[in-house]
């Protein structure tokens, strides 16, 4: 029987992704809301024209150093080269935010007025904390576009690394190591073609988020 819990290994979490169990599914308001689905394979989310932010808080927050994610996609975005992120065209097959821990806090007035992804957002931090911003991990469809940073236009919440290459149909295995580590306090997902009126599906079969490596488990790994 599956034990759809957060694996823990050494110094690592590996997510579960058979059951909806501890996700938050999202909407933006006045846009459709992708399908997810969650299988033996994994988490599918289906987009039609549609999008719809994935969260997974952690039981506490993590230092992490290392992602690693696979899974499959079927069809491409409906974006030109050089444009994808742009207002019409702001669409990702993939994108791995980390909601990295903080002192930013909503007054009364910005709870008030705030959207409820930005509520959501400073939600999953302790009440004790607070939040600092969202780090995206974005794959992108073309290679000229790989290693483009930038703070979202539309929130200063929001920044994004575009790190992978997802040009084909077709399944994948993506890593990324994080130049410094980040005390997580939860994982979002975006994953969307509303902007684009994009159709296709990304599977989801593993989702790894990695400490730093002491000296002691690098010497393990060298004996191995």
């Amino acid at each position: 029987m599956w034990d759809f819990k957060p694996l823990l290994m050494a110094g690592a979490v590996v997510l579960p992704l058979q059951d909806q169990e501890n996700w938050q599914l999202l909407e933006y308001g006045g846009i459709p809301a992708n399908q997810v689905e969650f299988r033996e394979a994994g988490m599918l989310v289906s987009v039609n024209q549609s999008a719809g932010p994935i969260v997974y808080p952690l039981e506490q927050s993590m230092r992490v150093s290392r992602i690693s994610v696979s899974g499959e996609l079927k069809n491409l975005l409906n974006v030109r080269p050089g444009s994808q992120g742009l207002a019409d065209e702001d669409d990702f097959s993939l994108k791995v935010g980390l909601v990295i821990a903080g002192d930013k806090r909503l007054n009364f007035i910005q709870r008030m007025v705030s959207a409820d992804w930005v509520k959501t957002l400073y939600g999953l931090a302790p009440e004790d904390a607070g939040i600092d911003r969202i780090v995206f991990l974005n794959a992108v469809q073309y290679e000229t576009q790989l290693g483009q940073r930038r703070q979202h236009p539309l929130s200063d919440l929001i920044h994004e690394r575009n790190v992978w290459l997802l040009d084909r149909s077709g399944p994948f295995e993506l890593n990324y190591e994080l130049a410094v580590a980040h005390d997580v306090l939860a994982v979002w997902l975006s994953i969307d073609g509303d902007d684009s009126r994009s159709n296709y599906s990304t599977l989801i079969s593993n989702l790894t988020l990695e400490g730093p490596r002491t000296t002691a488990s690098m010497k393990k790994s060298i004996i191995r």
